[in-house]
């Protein structure tokens, strides 16, 4: 019987029991410990600034002082003059201060700027407007919307499909009700384009190729378009779409509309280990006020995947507290990035754990470089396996109760059968279809607190695909406890329909 199941958030690590100071050990049960020193900031000491104030004043040459107090003289009243002036002084000195403090408090009165709130996001959004800066985060979508047994899923047709790890393309169209394989010929890069905004990504980066359909699933076969040739843009896809009985050289397409996936190729540290420089580009530190709470996943020049129990099980939903730190392995310094928006999905269940995804939308496009880059998204009916080259990375915990670790952390796992997870030796049950499993049986390997909503990615074809987020387990390295991961390829659809709906094409 489960004792304790624990999301791997580092609430701890944010409000830590000796505030004078930050830890600064490292952590993430994927190795070793090690040590860092960090600046703390010092109390600013008000009395201290009004003494020295005085006795600079006192110092000064002031007319008469000298005549009436002179040494000479020793008069008995030139301690009582020397203390009325120091009065003086304090008086002018705290009567500034109460006008300034008057100030701030008549403005902090009258001023209330709006606050930007992290929204839940469904499928179809149950209101005209989904905007929680003014809903404070509520649940927008009344009870009788709520799905009990099924998702939203049924209630949405995501426009492009990227089908298995060979990215064949699918458009869906309206007027038939049906997915076609578009075929290479008569495809232009403008296509590329228009279907990428489409699928909810920007222009810059569309790679497309002939793809034979001799070896391609027969599930993938039925229905085929080739693409009309028009100079205007179609309100929808079927503008584009011209059904044919077969495609002509038997070519669909190949469409990637971001250079993801691909990772600078230095010497491999074997799980437990510090990362190598560039290894993971995609991995990022989400700060709360400045401090690690969560890792994240670069999917796009603006847009950040994690887990929705970041920010929902502490109520951390002001957007403006958070930031994006990328672009390095060290935990500290790295390049931040402000965050414009955050969205989990509304079906997540605190209580059980599901549909624990999130995105984040950074206020300004983050530049790629060979430290920075985008990791690719799963396809549709991908298949990844069991003991494939799957690897978690993090800044969490070394080890369970641990500290945070100042530099990338990377471990090679193994992925695991929901059917083998969900037996009782193991999570008896509690396992969903929108779940998996990966680590080792035995422990000693795995994610912890801090970790969550970081990536879990296994390589394929030459390219780096996310296969999971980082969501909970009990405790950390636990025999025939693995970790359990957010199964993002049951989630595609929201993902999508997310950078679909927003009204800035990232």
């Amino acid at each position: 019987m489960m004792t304790k199941v624990s999301k791997r958030i580092s609430i701890f690590d944010i409000f830590p029991e000796d505030n004078r100071t930050q830890d600064v050990t490292p952590s993430g049960a994927f190795g070793e410990e090690s040590s860092v020193e960090t600046s703390a900031v010092q109390p600013v000491d008000e009395a201290a600034i009004i003494i020295s104030a005085v006795t600079d004043l006192q110092n000064q040459n002031v007319p008469g002082s000298e005549t009436f107090c002179s040494a000479e003289e020793k008069s008995p009243l030139c301690p009582l003059h020397r203390m009325s002036r120091i009065l003086v002084h304090v008086s002018i000195i705290l009567s500034i201060v109460a006008a300034a403090l008057s100030v701030l408090l008549i403005l902090q009165y009258f001023y209330h700027p709006a606050v930007h709130r992290a929204c839940p996001d469904y499928l179809e959004a149950c209101a005209p407007l989904l905007n929680c800066s003014h809903a404070d985060g509520a649940n927008l979508c009344p009870p009788s919307r709520q799905p009990s047994n099924r998702t939203l899923t049924s209630e949405y047709k995501n426009p492009v499909l990227l089908l298995t790890s060979r990215s064949l393309l699918q458009l869906y169209s309206v007027n038939s009700g049906r997915y076609y394989t578009v075929c290479h010929q008569g495809w232009q890069t403008t296509h590329g384009w228009t279907v990428c905004r489409e699928l909810g990504f920007n222009s810059h980066t569309v790679l497309s190729s002939p793809l034979p359909l001799s070896a391609t699933e027969p599930a993938c076969l039925e229905s085929f378009a080739v693409m009309n040739k028009t100079s205007s843009s179609p309100s929808n896809l079927d503008g584009f779409l011209n059904p044919v009985e077969n495609c002509p050289n038997e070519e669909g397409v190949s469409l990637q509309c971001t250079d993801c996936g691909r990772s600078a190729e230095n010497q491999r540290i074997v799980g437990g280990s510090p990362s190598a420089w560039g290894r993971w580009p995609w991995q990022a530190s989400l700060r709360w006020d400045g401090r690690h709470v969560c890792g994240g996943s670069i999917i796009s020049s603006q847009w950040v995947m994690s887990a929705a129990h970041c920010f929902v099980l502490s109520n951390f939903l002001t957007v403006a507290r958070w930031k994006v730190h990328a672009g390095s392995a060290a935990l500290n310094p790295s390049t931040s990035y402000s965050v414009q928006s955050i969205y989990y999905n509304g079906l997540y269940n605190p209580d059980t754990n599901d549909y624990d995804v999130a995105l984040l939308k950074t206020s300004q496009p983050m530049g790629f470089s060979e430290t920075l880059r985008p990791v690719c998204l799963p396809r549709t009916h991908q298949q990844f396996q069991t003991r494939g080259n799957c690897w978690i990375s993090g800044w969490g915990h070394v080890s369970e109760g641990g500290q945070l670790s100042p530099v990338l952390r990377e471990a090679k796992v193994h992925l695991i059968s929901n059917q083998l997870c969900n037996q009782s030796s193991y999570y008896p049950g509690l396992i969903s279809d929108r779940m998996l499993c990966a680590g080792y049986l035995d422990g000693k390997v795995d994610s912890c607190q801090g970790d969550s909503g970081g990536p879990l990615v296994c390589q394929e074809g030459g390219f780096w695909w996310q296969v999971g987020i980082v969501s909970w387990g009990e405790g950390c390295g636990r025999p025939n406890r693995p970790g359990v991961y957010t199964n993002l390829t049951t989630l595609l659809d929201w993902v999508y329909h997310r950078l679909q709906s927003d009204s800035e094409i990232p």
